[in-house]
Parts: C-alpha cells; structure tokens; sequence
C-alpha cells in the first residue's frame, strides 16, 4: 500500500504570459553568433510596419487561410534590411508553421532547429521556451514537459563519477586545472547531485589525493547546462561532440525522437523495445578523444532515479547496454504528483465548507484505489481516522479524487492519502 500524506495550503495560480513588444523605440542588440538586422538610418515607423506584417500573417497561419500569403508576408519580413534580432525569429517561427500547413513537416522542424542552434543555452533569448515547444510539437504531437522530481544532496563522489574521472586527466605540467563539460538532457540535477553520479571535480580531487597526497590541489571548473530535454539538442550542437553527454530516456515525455540516433548509445528503437519489457537501461557509447555518451532510460520518468542509482553505483563503464530490474508499482513521487493537480478543486471543496463553518479544520484522509488504466475508483473518506467531518465535503472530496488520471501501470493500486486544512492555509 502506498501511503502519502501533505498539507494543502492556498495558492495563487499564475498564467506566465509571453508578450512580443509591437514596436521597438531602439534598435536590439545582436545575441551572440547572430547578426542584427538593424538599420540606423531607419526610423521606428518601418520596424511597427515589420510587426504589423508579421502579426497578419501569424492570424492568417491561426485561422488556416491564406497560407501561401502568409509565408510570401513572412518572406519580405526576413529579406528587409530593418528588421530586428527579435522579428527576424519571430518570423522565423512563423515561417516553420507556414512550413508545417503546406504539408513540409520536415521543412517545419529543421527551421525551428537551426534557429534554436543560433541561440546557447546559457543566453537569454525570449523566445527559448516557444521555440523548444514547437520542436517538441512538430517532432513528437505533444508539448507537454516531464514533472520535476524532488530535490535531495550528498556529498561524496560515487564510484561511477571516479570512473569518469580518467576522461579529465589532470596535466602534469602548467596550471593544475581541470575543466568539465558536462551537457544532461532532461532528469534531474537534484537527484544527480543526491547520487553524486556526475560529481567529477570531487572524484578527481579524491583519487589525486590518494595517487599523491602532498601535491599541489587541483583547480576543477564544471561548464555546460542541465537541459529540459532532447529540445534542446539543436542549441548545443556544436559543443554536443566535445562534452560528457547525459541522455535521460522514458517511454513519455522523455522520448528521445529516432532524428537524434546519431547522438544515442543506442538507436531510439532499441531503447523503446528494450523499456517495453519493463525494465530499466543503462549504455555508454565510448567515443574518440571526448567524453563519453550516456543513456540513464526507464519505462516512466519516475523510475529514471531508481536507474541512475544504479548506475552510480558502478564502479567502470559498462562495455555493453546493462538492464536494470525495476518495480512496476507506481512510486509515490507520482502518485504525489497527480494528487497535487486535485489541490485546487480540494480547495474549492474546503472553501464552500468555510463559508457555512468559518472554523472548520482537520484531517480528511482519502481512501482509493488505482486501477490499471490510471482510473481511481472505490473513493471513500476513511471516517475511522477523519478528524474533519462534513457530509457535503466529503461527496465534493471523492468526486475531485474519481476525476484524477494516474499512469497506466496495468496493476491495481491501493492508497490513503491524508489532506489536512485549517482556515489560515
């Protein structure tokens, strides 16, 4: 039996909003690696005629009408000498849509890749998120991002970042100073650091000490980015070949598309053939004067610790791909998870009974069962062990808890999940 408990407290749910300025009063400054399309001597009028054009032709892409007008307004966007940094992109990824209603859905893509490939991850670039879920769109037909996973810490290096360690050799002459590229897609830098399966600079640090305990300390410096996912492949490409690769892979949101085999251990459909069998993969792909490649993979993003866990736990490289044994029963991270999405309509249940009992308090312990296809059913408030009782709260608290959609596991699952309320939450 999974048995979770928290505490709901009221929050504020805010929509983040992009907002693309009409206008601009000054002319953008270059991101790096790009070239500014701005023309001082022209004036602010020819640049809101720019975002005028590029606004009709996105209303033409979002009503599905007059495509190839669209795409020809976008073109003489891109091609006038005054547009800015900021149009040009916005354009561009207009253009990829214009790309994906005349039916070229590769066209679409590789445009929303090149323009991610002008921008590093480490800039700040406005339209990063929109462009990321595009790609995620056109590749996969789903923009929907993995959860995060909860954070934790350590601070010994494991047995797998000391076999890492011999990749970033030490120079034995000049300054004694090691740099670490490392670039993750998708996972977690808090479970990573909990494990400490990447923890390099302190591996290399232990195991110098060990070799020579009266040398000089070594200088370590950790360089490259934690990334959401395989989105953002196309903008560290050119420092993809040259860094320690981390690819984190489920049969979800996870799912590295078969376009980026080159840069997989293991082709995409091995990976998904070997995960269909319920259990967990781990591959190294040794690659020549560079880091290695490496695929932490589990059916569901839940079980990708329980993986990595396994992996930091190794003491070489694996020579060949290595199955990892897994529990098929839902974790509690991802029962904890769903339940959260039912928080604000508990709290609209504990809302309507304040405004009959302004004092109302307590425990209300929900009693369910998951079945296989994720449904919940045979909800009940456990009445034994409710400290909050209140007839139309309890009917408002099983209907929120029937409506929940749980991962398919194709097992039954029993849970008792305690939510707590008091009026100054």
């Amino acid at each position: 039996m999974n048995t979770i408990h928290h505490r709901v407290a009221a929050a504020a749910i805010a929509a983040g909003l992009l907002s693309l300025a009409a206008c601009m009063e000054e002319p953008e400054t270059a991101a790096p690696g790009t070239e500014a399309h701005v023309d001082p001597g022209v004036g602010t009028d020819r640049r809101r005629d720019l975002s005028l054009a590029i606004e009709q032709a996105e209303r033409r892409l979002d009503v599905g009408r007059e495509i190839a007008a669209a795409r020809q307004a976008l073109s003489e966007v891109l091609a006038d000498p005054a547009v800015t940094t900021e149009q040009r992109d916005q354009a561009r990824l207009a253009m990829s849509r214009a790309l994906e209603a005349e039916g070229d859905q590769e066209a679409a893509i590789a445009a929303v890749e090149s323009l991610l490939g002008e921008h590093l991850v480490s800039e700040h670039w406005t339209l990063r998120r929109v462009a990321e879920q595009r790609l995620r769109l056109l590749v996969t037909g789903s923009e929907e991002q993995p959860l995060p996973e909860e954070p934790s810490d350590d601070t010994l290096a494991s047995p797998f970042a000391r076999a890492l360690a011999r990749y970033f050799p030490v120079p034995e002459s000049g300054p004694r100073e090691v740099t670490i590229q490392l670039l993750a897609f998708g996972g977690s830098s808090e479970v990573s650091d909990r494990l400490r399966t990447f923890a390099i600079p302190a591996a290399i640090r232990a195991l110098r000490k060990g070799a020579c305990p009266r040398c000089e300390e070594v200088a370590t410096r950790t360089m490259g980015s934690w990334t959401d996912g395989w989105v953002q492949i196309p903008s560290v490409r050119p420092q993809l070949g040259s860094s320690l690769a981390v690819f984190y892979f489920d049969l979800g949101n996870q799912r590295i598309p078969a376009r980026y085999d080159a840069d997989l251990p293991l082709p995409a459909a091995d990976i998904v053939a070997r995960l269909e069998k319920g259990e967990g993969l781990i591959a190294v792909r040794e690659r020549g004067g560079a880091p290695p490649a490496i695929l932490i993979a589990a059916p569901r993003q839940a079980q990708l610790p329980a993986v990595e866990e396994a992996l930091a736990a190794m003491e070489e490289l694996p020579a060949g791909p290595v199955a990892v044994p897994l529990s098929a029963d839902l974790t509690q991270a991802e029962i904890q998870a769903v339940v959260r999405t039912g928080f604000p309509a508990f709290r609209t249940c504990y809302e309507a009974l304040l405004g009959r009992r302004p004092d109302a308090a307590g425990k209300v312990p929900l009693s369910f069962a998951i079945r296989g296809d994720g449904t919940a059913i045979d909800v009940v408030v456990d009445a034994a062990t409710a400290t909050l009782r209140d007839a139309a709260t309890d009917r408002c608290m099983v209907e929120a808890t029937r409506a929940l959609r749980f991962p398919a596991i194709g097992k039954k699952t029993t849970v008792v999940y305690p939510i707590e309320f008091s009026p100054g939450d």
